[in-house]
């Protein structure tokens, strides 16, 4: 089992309140962009337990769950250019 928790990027100025952080949805603050996300469950190998993104400074963004589930499913991630003519 793996389990992934992602949320969408702060609340709303009208409807949120994202304290103790700067800023709201839409927002380039911290309130606007800074969400809690994890991945979890014993198919995670050993070497993953307790490893953590964003200690330095470093950001996650919506596009790295790829390569990211993929190496927890122990595959390569291939980025391959389309050969698909344009029309």
């Amino acid at each position: 089992t793996l389990l992934v928790f992602s949320s969408d990027n702060g609340g709303a100025a009208t409807l949120g309140d994202n304290f103790p952080l700067r800023g709201y949805k839409k927002t380039d603050f911290e309130g606007g962009v800074r969400v809690p996300a994890f991945v979890s469950g014993g198919y995670l190998s050993k070497k993953r337990h307790g490893t953590s993104i964003g200690d330095n400074g470093e950001y996650f963004h919506v596009t790295d769950w790829y390569p990211t589930l993929l190496e927890a499913a122990g595959i390569e991630p291939a980025y391959v250019k389309s050969t698909r003519k344009k029309v």
